[in-house]
């Protein structure tokens, strides 16, 4: 397979009709380059460009096998634009099987980096090429796609999510959003950790942009990598990509979510399960220390329904318990 420079990428260098796996270097400011692979569709007619990512974190699987299996299945000659995936952006945290850039690195969760900084360490200099190419490719009438699950820790419920950006991009995302197909649309709470996610640096420049959570718990379930694909494949059927049948368009109700996090260290054990429906002040599990003495009881900040829930026992201060979501008044 060949190699692209990230600092030297244009579409212009891939012919209509090309279906092919390259390379995309990052180099120069970086002071250890990296190499991943990227997948590039590149249809016979004109259109936008559908652009997919997938493990910004190392044990998020379900991603690059929605992005293998889109892409395998493309026929380019049936293709309006380009369908791009990048199945590992974050190749150190893959290689060490671990959520962040492993400890030896630098140890930082890529997905609280963005827009990132050439000067900074390893992740930081990784974000800030991945920023800007992402943003000098692609342009306010293509798509931004970030594929994320719950990881080995945690169990989520399924959704697709978008940013309050405040724009027409918004807009366009909800949009993208409801089309994907998941039911439950998250609209995703403003933060200062979730400001730096890629998804949400990449929203604010005006670029449609949605990201996804699925079930995770360190699997790869097929049923949540057949929902993955076949959310690509809407998106791109209402982006007049493919001649696909007109995705599912009916509304769905947009949540916003609340966190829970843990005040203490030790053992969690739960009271309730995914997707169970939850009242303020409930409880929901129970830390304990390694004698079994109770440390904390944790309660629902908010009545509403779980939709994210620590599933590794071995807890420590901070760590995210829930997510419970609400939905949100028109």
């Amino acid at each position: 397979m060949t190699s692209i420079s990230s600092t030297n990428f244009t579409l212009s260098s891939f012919p209509p009709g090309t279906h092919t796996w390259t390379h995309l270097h990052f180099g120069a400011p970086m002071r250890v380059p990296v190499t991943v692979p990227l997948a590039v569709a590149r249809g016979v007619s004109d259109g936008p460009t559908c652009l997919v990512t997938a493990l910004v974190h190392g044990d998020e699987f379900e991603g690059p096998a929605a992005i293998a299996d889109c892409f395998n299945t493309l026929d380019v000659s049936n293709l309006s634009g380009t369908f791009m995936g990048l199945p590992v952006t974050n190749p150190w945290a893959y290689a060490g099987q671990s959520r962040n850039t492993p400890d030896h690195y630098d140890g930082l969760n890529l997905a609280r980096q963005f827009p990132g900084d050439v000067t900074g360490s390893r992740t930081q200099q990784h974000a800030a090429l991945l920023y800007n190419w992402v943003t000098e490719t692609l342009t306010s009438e293509d798509v931004f796609i970030d594929l994320h699950s719950a990881g080995s820790q945690y169990e989520y419920a399924s959704m697709v999510g978008y940013h309050p950006t405040g724009d027409e991009s918004e807009s366009r995302s909800l949009v993208l959003a409801q089309t994907f197909g998941i039911d439950n649309i998250w609209r995703i709470p403003e933060s200062p950790s979730s400001t730096r996610t890629f998804n949400s640096t990449v929203a604010r420049t005006g670029i449609p942009t949605v990201g996804t959570e699925v079930r995770g718990c360190g699997a790869l379930r097929e049923s949540d990598v057949a929902d993955l694909v076949t959310g690509l494949r809407n998106v791109m059927a209402h982006q007049s990509m493919l001649p696909d049948s007109a995705p599912d368009e009916k509304p769905r109700p947009v949540h916003t979510t609340h966190q829970t996090s843990f005040a203490s260290s030790g053992l969690f054990r739960t009271n309730v399960d995914l997707e169970a429906s939850v009242s303020a002040g409930q409880t929901l599990g129970h830390v304990y220390s390694l004698k079994g003495e109770l440390v904390e009881t944790v309660t629902a900040p908010i009545g509403g329904v779980i939709w994210a829930i620590r599933r590794f026992a071995s807890v420590r201060t901070d760590d995210l318990a829930f997510l419970v979501a609400t939905q949100q008044s028109n």
